[in-house]
């Protein structure tokens, strides 16, 4: 679902053309972890295109309850999710089915930390860290696999990087001991405002969670780097092309996408509540 989408998720810790073996610590401060502010900017749908006039060959539902809160997201020919909150409107669990497979997950929050854990229906077990930091951003992703006996294997870390205006201008993928960067993504942003801006920030990063990095904007611009012995090399590159609205919002993005073998342009179309 991530790469259906096409929304692709600070400061540079290292040169890219030299070896990145810099000591990464973690933020020890305990946060608490707020819920979002509602400015009532609402996504009802995202229709996908391959053609500019918007003949839609998929498209993304997103519904809300009577309080307004997100209650379930059904992606055509994906996967669907139904949301649970708690009675101070904190997301709690989510169950995803799809494929013919269904997996529940439980939300923890505790101070800087939120836990995610999953079970699937067939027996394989995920457990996802997303670290908060005292500007109440996520600032570390780390991902398990879990066996039968709930031991650990850490699949992938990443570490977001912010500007001053909140906007991800990298986000790094780590060693597993967290000090040498093995890939990076790199972001440029033009002013506009973000459909997702007033969204639940946990529904963003599990669902949409090419989304989670643009708190404020949409990118311009992203490309990803991987690295190559003591360097890196540009593996992607990404350019969004907006039609806004009067509010700043974007009606529609054409997402060119770049790499070895080609070059491909997508269309995405954004439907708001009335």
């Amino acid at each position: 679902m991530r790469h259906l989408l096409l929304f692709i998720l600070t400061m540079v810790i290292c040169a890219i053309s030299t070896s990145c073996d810099d000591d990464i610590r973690d933020v020890e401060e305990v946060v608490g972890v707020e819920e979002p502010i509602d400015l009532e900017v609402r996504l009802e749908r995202i229709d996908l295109s391959e053609t500019i006039d918007g003949t839609p060959t998929s498209s993304i539902a997103i519904n809300y309850d009577a309080n307004q809160r997100i209650d379930a997201v059904v992606i055509e020919g994906g996967s669907s999710f139904q949301m649970t909150y708690a009675a101070n409107n904190r997301l709690v669990a989510i169950e995803e089915t799809g494929g013919g497979i269904t997996k529940s997950t439980a939300l923890i929050y505790d101070n800087n930390t939120i836990t995610a854990r999953s079970t699937a229906s067939d027996g394989s077990q995920q457990e996802k860290i997303l670290r908060i930091d005292l500007q109440n951003r996520i600032d570390r992703a780390i991902t398990y696999d879990l066996n039968s006996a709930g031991n650990r294997t850490e699949v992938r870390r990443l570490q977001y990087l912010y500007t001053e205006n909140f906007n991800v201008s990298r986000i790094n993928d780590l060693s597993a001991n967290g000090n040498t960067v093995l890939g990076y993504t790199e972001f440029t942003y033009v002013f506009n405002n973000n459909p997702f801006r007033d969204m639940n920030d946990v529904i963003r990063f599990l669902i949409f969670d090419e989304f989670v990095p643009y708190t404020r904007y949409l990118p311009a611009t992203q490309r990803d780097y991987e690295r190559v012995g003591g360097s890196f090399i540009e593996s992607r590159s990404t350019v969004y092309t907006y039609q806004l609205q009067e509010d700043q919002f974007p009606s529609s993005r054409a997402v060119e996408t770049t790499t070895a073998a080609g070059t491909q342009t997508n269309f995405e179309f954004f439907i708001y509540q009335p």
